[in-house]
């Protein structure tokens, strides 16, 4: 497993803070739904485009998209369900 740590600026550290405390109130607010209700809520918030972003580090730009395949065994709801039952530490 390679782990990675990246040093962020005091505003980029400013964003993440706001954007992870979002995300609590939105996990918040979506766990008081019944599933109908946030099945209907995420087809409204879905993203129109491919998920990807660039980050410049050490002169070198990166640039992360994430794909998703029909063919998957596992469906999108179990791979995110995955993802935010997982200890993760930053």
């Amino acid at each position: 497993m390679n782990i990675f740590q990246i040093e962020l600026t005091e505003q980029e550290t400013k964003i993440y803070d706001e954007v992870m405390e979002q995300i609590d109130k939105t996990a918040a607010y979506l766990a008081s739904l019944s599933r109908e209700e946030r099945l209907d809520w995420l087809k409204k918030h879905q993203y129109s485009r491919p998920i990807s972003f660039e980050q410049e580090i050490g002169g070198t730009v990166y640039t992360v998209n994430a794909h998703f395949t029909k063919a998957a065994a596992e469906t999108a709801e179990g791979k995110i369900s995955h993802i935010l039952n997982r200890n993760i530490t930053l």
